[in-house]
């Protein structure tokens, strides 16, 4: 998983704890038959590499959250 840049641990923390959520919504949104998980964590991907492009930092972030949900995907698959 990617590591946050210049951020003190409260931020990243902060970072991480959404990236939790991010994933526990992919979650729900897969178990409703929505998106699946490693499609939502792919889907992210591509948006935080568009965002990265005008805003490196928010990028940033969105691929870290996308990190987490392919994470999440693929520990689904191995079980």
């Amino acid at each position: 998983m990617t590591e946050p840049t210049e951020m003190g641990p409260t931020d990243v923390a902060l970072v991480r704890a959404h990236g939790q959520l991010v994933a526990l919504v992919a979650t729900l949104l897969g178990r409703a038959g929505v998106v699946s998980v490693g499609e939502f964590g792919a889907m992210l991907g591509v948006y935080a590499a568009v965002i990265a492009e005008t805003e490196p930092a928010e990028g940033d972030i969105l691929a870290l959250w996308a990190d987490t949900v392919r994470a999440l995907a693929a520990s689904e698959r191995a079980h």
